[in-house]
This record gives C-alpha cells, sequence and structure tokens, in this order.
C-alpha cells in the first residue's frame, strides 16, 4: 500500500496561483515525519516500490544538495 507523500501532495496541489513555500513544505514534512526513514526506504526497496537504481540516483541528488548548502551555509 503507497503511503500519501505530504510533501509532494503539497507541492502537486492545482492552484497555480499560489506559489508553494518550499522551505515551510520541507519543515513541516520533516516534523511530521513517523518512522525509521531507513527502515521505511529499506522496506520500500524490498517490495519493488522503488528500485535500488531509484534509491541511488535519489541519494546521489541529496547528496549533492547537502554539499552545496554546506558550501554556502557558515560555519559554527
Amino acid at each position: 500500500m503507497k503511503m500519501p507523500n505530504p510533501l509532494f501532495n503539497m507541492l502537486n496541489k492545482s492552484n497555480q496561483n499560489a506559489r508553494p513555500n518550499m522551505e515551510t513544505a520541507l519543515l513541516n514534512h520533516i516534523k511530521e515525519f513517523k518512522g525509521n526513514p531507513i527502515e521505511i526506504l529499506q522496506n520500500k526497496i524490498n517490495s519493488g516500490e522503488i528500485s535500488q537504481d531509484q534509491y541511488n540516483q535519489m541519494r546521489g541528488m541529496a547528496e549533492n544538495i547537502v554539499s552545496k548548502m554546506m558550501s554556502v551555509l557558515p560555519r559554527r
């Protein structure tokens, strides 16, 4: 059974006049996330909902985003 992704649903609303607030949507998604993300991903791979190649591609994209963010954020 596919679980709805609230972030994806928010971004795909048909209201073309409203521009989604990415920061708020992401923070809300993180705040409301329940469960172990590693376990959830592994279950999706095991069930065939996503392939290992899709996972690898998304992980690479996420690592690229993190790398770019780290290069512009001030060090503490």
